[in-house]
Order: structure tokens, then sequence, then C-alpha cells
């Protein structure tokens, strides 16, 4: 341990530097001693809910309004569906969490993904598609499953970070590959058109990010640099 103002080395224990009479300065004891709340304080928590009641009156207030368009313009719904499931989606996304007093990003990610599904089910649906169990409900699934593994382990897995978001970088160079795999499905379009860039750019990255969680010397400098 050394001291802050002229760099003196100090022994464990000192309180004043000897040399300069600076107060000991220890940022590893004070992080010890200082405590963090479980929880998200109450006046935030507060604010946090009259914005989801503001926003749901304000989204209820826009359905009734295109409704009311709609019916009165054609008689039915007609594009009104597109625009009230969007506000519903965005909605759910951005401010249904916040009702809640901790709301968990593994519940929450599935739900959203969930929400999507409905409404993209809605499009395909209304301009007589047949494209949503071939093409978009794997993209789904498959999206929902990687972003709630990817909260999951970060959330759960004490360390290894970079392990954490350089595998999740490769999954998804695959998670593109998937994408136009199952548009070569459905819509016949012809393979490697695209994925092969994505796949290369994503998987350089996270081979990178590996590469530096195995090499202490690539890792303490990304650290440095980027406050992992």
């Amino acid at each position: 341990m050394y001291c802050v103002k002229c760099g003196v080395k100090l022994q464990d224990g000192t309180e004043t530097c000897p040399l300069c009479q600076t107060p000991v300065w220890n940022p590893e004891q004070l992080v010890r001693e200082r405590s963090f709340p479980d929880s998200l304080p109450e006046r935030h928590r507060e604010s946090g809910r009259t914005l989801a009641m503001a926003m749901t009156v304000l989204a209820v207030v826009e359905i009734i309004v295109v409704m009311i368009v709609c019916f009165r313009l054609y008689g039915e719904l007609r594009w009104g569906g597109y625009v009230i499931g969007g506000i519903a989606l965005f909605y759910v996304i951005a401010f249904l969490p916040q009702w809640f007093h901790a709301p968990k990003g593994e519940v929450f990610v599935p739900l959203d993904h969930a929400a999507a599904a409905l409404y993209v089910l809605y499009i395909c649906m209304k301009t007589g598609g047949h494209w949503f169990l071939s093409f978009a409900l794997p993209i789904v699934i498959a999206s929902c499953l990687i972003s709630t593994a990817m909260i999951c382990l970060l959330k759960y897995v004490r360390g290894g970070r970079l392990f954490i978001f350089g595998g999740f970088l490769i999954v998804m160079g695959g998670f593109t590959m998937l994408v136009e795999f199952f548009e070569h499905l459905t819509f016949g379009t012809p393979m490697f058109r695209w994925s092969l860039y994505s796949l290369s750019g994503f998987a350089g990255a996270g081979i990178f990010l590996l590469l530096c969680g195995i090499i202490p010397s690539m890792r303490h400098e990304l650290e440095r640099r980027f406050f992992f």
C-alpha cells in the first residue's frame, strides 16, 4: 500500500502517512465496508410505477383512438390491428416490468418473446402468409433461449464474464446462420448469402474475448480499458 499523495510505501494498519501526514486511503477497505441495498429505493420504485401508470393510460387512449378512426373510416379494424399490436408489444417490453418490485430478466425475456410471437402470428394471419410455423416461430424460440441463457449466466455465475460474452457472440453468429437456414426452407432463398459474413464477425469478436479470458495480460488490459 502506498500514500496517495507522496507515494511512499506504507505498512499495513497505518492510518496516516509518516512523511506528509496524509490520511491513508484504502479503496478495498472502503468497498468492503460500504453496504449496498438489495433492492431499489422506495422513491425510485414509486417513480417507475408512476411512469408505468401514465404509459398505461396513454396506451389505452391510443388504442381507443385507433379503433374509433378505423371503424369510422372503414367499418373494420384494417391497419389498426398492426398499430394496436405494436403498442401492446412496446408496452409489454418497456413498461410492464415497472409494475413489479424486482422484475427478473429470466421471466420477462421469455414473456417479451411470447408477446413478439403473438404479434408476428397476427401479421402472418392478416397477410395470408404461411411462414409463421416454419420461419418466425423457430427464430423467436431460438432467440428466447439464447437471451434467457445469457441473462441467467450473467446473474448466477460469478466471474468469467469474458468467457460468457465471448461464447454469446459466437452463439449469435450461429444464430444468424439459423435464421438464413429457416429462410431457405420457408422462402426458397439460397443459403450462405449473408450469414457467413455475420458469423465470421461475431465469431472473431467472440474468440478474441475468449483469448482475453485465457491470457492474463490481455485480460488485465481489457479490464483496465473497459472496466470489466
